[in-house]
C-alpha cells in the first residue's frame, strides 16, 4: 500500500480570494502553540480545506513533544492520532479526514468543572471523551447550552486563542483581546474584551461567527 503524499506546509494560514481582507495569522496566533498550516483537497462540490498540525508538549511521552492535527475552517476536532513526528500526524490525519467527510463537524467542546463550565475553542487540548459534556458546531448552539443554566460561571479553557473578531451594532468589524467572561443581567454568556482602540466592549457568545476566535 502506498504512503499518503504529504501536503505543502505553510507558516501563515492560506487565504482564499474572498478572504483578502483577513489578517494573516500563524498557528501560534490561532492556537497558542507552534505548528504549520496545510490544505487538503475538497470533494467535487467543495474547495480545499485548511488544517493545522500542532507541536504539543508532553502529549506522546511524559517528558516529550508530539504532533496533532486540528481543523481550522469552523471545524476544531482533532484528526488522527498524536504522532511522534509532524509527518506521522499528518499522514494519519489525511485518512481520518477522508473517513469523516460525511460526519458533522464539532467546532466547540464544553467541559464541566467544579468552578463552572469550560469552553474549548480550537485549543490544543487532547480532547478525550472523559471530560467532554457536549460538542457543538457553532457559538450560538454553545451559548444556548450555557444560557440554560444562567447562574453557573463559565470561561474559555486556557489553551483557547485569546483574540476575538466581531461585528458591532453599526456593522463594523472590530478586533480585540478576550479580557474575561461574564453573565449579562439576563444570564446570557458574555465576553468582556479589550479592543484595539483601548475600549472595553461586551460581546455575547451567541452573536459570534464560526471563525470569530
Amino acid at each position: 500500500m502506498s504512503t499518503p503524499r504529504l501536503p505543502a506546509f505553510a507558516k501563515y494560514r492560506p487565504l482564499r480570494s474572498e478572504d483578502s481582507e483577513r489578517t494573516r495569522v500563524t498557528v501560534r496566533d490561532a492556537f497558542g502553540v507552534d505548528g504549520w498550516f496545510f490544505d487538503v483537497p475538497g470533494t467535487a462540490d467543495s474547495g480545499p480545506r485548511t488544517f493545522a498540525v500542532l507541536h504539543l508538549p508532553g502529549t506522546v511521552t511524559p517528558s516529550g513533544w508530539g504532533w496533532a492535527v486540528r481543523g481550522v475552517e469552523g471545524d476544531r476536532r482533532q484528526y488522527g492520532r498524536l504522532g511522534l513526528t509532524r509527518q506521522d500526524a499528518v499522514r494519519g490525519a489525511l485518512k481520518a479526514v477522508e473517513d469523516c467527510r460525511n460526519e458533522p463537524d464539532a467546532a466547540l467542546r464544553i467541559e464541566h468543572r467544579a468552578s463552572g463550565w469550560a469552553l474549548h475553542v480550537r485549543c490544543a487540548c487532547p480532547g478525550t471523551d472523559d471530560f467532554t459534556e457536549e460538542e457543538f458546531t457553532d457559538f450560538a448552539s454553545a451559548a444556548d447550552w450555557l444560557d440554560g443554566d444562567p447562574t453557573t460561571p463559565w470561561r474559555f479553557c486556557t489553551g483557547s486563542p485569546t483574540r476575538l473578531t466581531w461585528t458591532d451594532g453599526c456593522g463594523h468589524k472590530r478586533h480585540g483581546q478576550i479580557w474575561g467572561t461574564a453573565r449579562h443581567h439576563t444570564g446570557w454568556a458574555a465576553i468582556d474584551t479589550l479592543d484595539d482602540l483601548g475600549v472595553y466592549p461586551r460581546v455575547f457568545l451567541r452573536d459570534l461567527s464560526a471563525d470569530a476566535i
